[in-house]
């Protein structure tokens, strides 16, 4: 094993101002990835577009991402931008300062298709509301691949050490889980059982926060330093990138898992207003009651989010993921089983169970992925690829954003809960809407959730002595490489300013 010295640990330290500017931009990605989780409650619900389009929708949206993505992270990977300020060339920050902008712009324009089209099944307003749900979402995703696929390839390259990683990850949480949950929470507040009034004051929100989202990329841009060394001096075509990352077991195992968790935690959001309304609603007498149920589950979210950083620093990303995946399927089918009694109390135990996991994706997924990059650096390609891994990392989790927002309309649909005039109504009885929504909350993602924890169990090929193996190594390559950057640097502006004085 490769001998890792103080001073190499030392020249993986990120100062403080630059975790928290990386942190801190979380918070946009994080609120439009909370209120874009709710747009079946929008569309579905308020608007009345049918569940037939909703489904072609998503196939539709599936499609582009497994497209899109790929080629703007080749892109963005192979990109050598020279920034004046700083004297330095750049492939991530310019996507980020200057996409940020339009990424603001498209996600708003989601929610603001005419008010005319609402509630008309004609078939001709029907079409009109189904392509602005289309080709909104497919913009929104666009920006969403070019900001975000930037943002998260920053991380991995900011630092090999593991400490270091999960202390700009915890701050991620800091501001990701109360910023996701804020904005969630409130655009639930407006979307169930929603009113003009309340969809007029939600329209208004959506607007505020995408100004403000603006600032915290701003930030970015100004404080956190790129890499430049890890720039490759010639670009890798797209079919021979991926070609190379295949040949990455932990990246294969990845992709499995970045399916499974972000289906479980966008059909977990998408379901959720319906649950409240249909589900939790009838079981609840009180306001009190509905503040006691969520107490609990609170509580359980920071507990967990504690015992899973310390799963990690004591053992390793894989076993605390472990937990993760473990302990939601046991939650999410208890939650499911425990519905089927209407006994509030027992629910909330079921969500308990499940919230003392939820919160290991937000926390270790970034970690974890930069290790599977990093060991593509270490014995598959000899180059940092952030870029590429950004674009085709979501092969298999883009396309189950998409089956997770069909997941609760279809079972509504099939269970007869329905629009039918100006709102949703049970036409098969109250008890199918109830089972078919608790199906979507519970059965599904329980059953999904243990899938992902087998395989991640029995295939997960990054164990902690692996890793630990490999940040050793790549510490004194990156610390190589960083010494024969400053000296190209050094010497590319001896001769610029020997040309200038000539």
């Amino acid at each position: 094993m490769t001998e890792t010295t103080k001073e190499d640990l030392e020249s993986e330290y990120v100062p403080l101002k630059e975790k928290l500017a990386y942190s801190f931009s979380t918070v946009p990605g994080s609120f439009y990835g909370s209120i874009m989780g709710l747009i079946q409650s929008f569309y579905f619900a308020w608007m009345g577009l049918q569940n037939i389009w909703i489904v072609i929708g998503q196939i539709v949206y599936a499609v582009w991402n497994v497209a899109n993505d790929p080629i703007f992270g080749n892109k963005i990977n192979n990109t050598k931008f020279y920034n004046k300020r700083r004297g330095e060339y750049q492939r991530y920050i310019p996507y980020i300062k200057y996409g940020a902008p339009i990424f603001s712009l498209v996600f708003t324009l989601v929610f603001f298709p005419p008010e005319a089209w609402r509630g008309d099944p004609t078939l001709a307003t029907q079409i009109w509301l189904f392509v602005w749900y289309l080709v909104s979402q497919l913009a929104y995703d666009t920006m969403f691949t070019i900001v975000i696929g930037a943002f998260t390839a920053l991380l991995p390259q900011m630092t090999l050490n593991q400490r270091e990683r999960e202390k700009i990850q915890i701050l991620c949480s800091i501001f990701t889980l109360p910023g996701g949950m804020l904005g969630f929470i409130l655009s639930m507040v407006f979307l169930v059982n929603p009113t003009i009034e309340s969809i007029r004051l939600f329209q208004f929100f959506i607007i505020v926060i995408a100004i403000i989202g603006i600032i915290p990329y701003m930030f970015l841009s100004y404080f956190v330093r790129e890499h430049s060394e890890h720039i490759p001096e010639t670009p890798t075509p797209l079919i021979e990138g991926v070609k190379l990352a295949f040949k990455n077991k932990s990246y294969i195992i990845y992709l499995l898992y970045d399916g499974i968790s972000v289906y479980i935690i966008n059909v977990f959001l998408a379901t959720l207003p319906f649950f409240i309304t249909w589900v939790l609603s009838p079981m609840i007498t009180s306001t009190m009651e509905s503040i006691i149920f969520w107490i609990p589950p609170t509580i359980c979210l920071i507990v967990g989010g504690i015992i899973e950083v310390k799963l990690a620093d004591k053992y390793s990303i894989k076993t605390a993921l472990s937990y993760y995946l473990g302990v939601s399927a046991i939650g999410f089918l208890l939650t499911f089983l425990l519905c089927l009694t209407g006994i509030w109390i027992l629910a909330s135990i079921g969500f308990s169970i499940l919230f003392l996991a939820f919160s290991g994706d937000f926390i270790l997924h970034n970690p974890m992925r930069a290790d599977t990059i990093d060991y593509d650096f270490w014995k598959i390609s000899g180059e940092r690829r952030e870029g590429l891994y950004a674009g085709i990392g979501p092969l298999i989790a883009k396309p189950m954003v998409s089956v997770a927002l069909a997941t609760p309309t279809s079972l509504m649909t099939l269970f007869g809960l329905i629009y039918v005039g100006d709102k949703l109504q049970p036409t098969m009885g109250e008890f199918n809407a109830f089972l078919g929504v608790n199906i979507s909350m519970g059965l599904i993602p329980g059953l999904v959730a243990l899938l992902g924890f087998i395989i991640w169990v029995v295939f997960y090929p990054l164990t902690g002595e692996v890793v630990e193996e490999m940040k050793s190594a790549l510490l004194k390559i990156h610390k190589e490489r960083r010494k024969k950057y400053l000296k190209q640097l050094e010497n590319s502006r001896s001769k610029e300013i020997n040309k200038n004085e000539k």
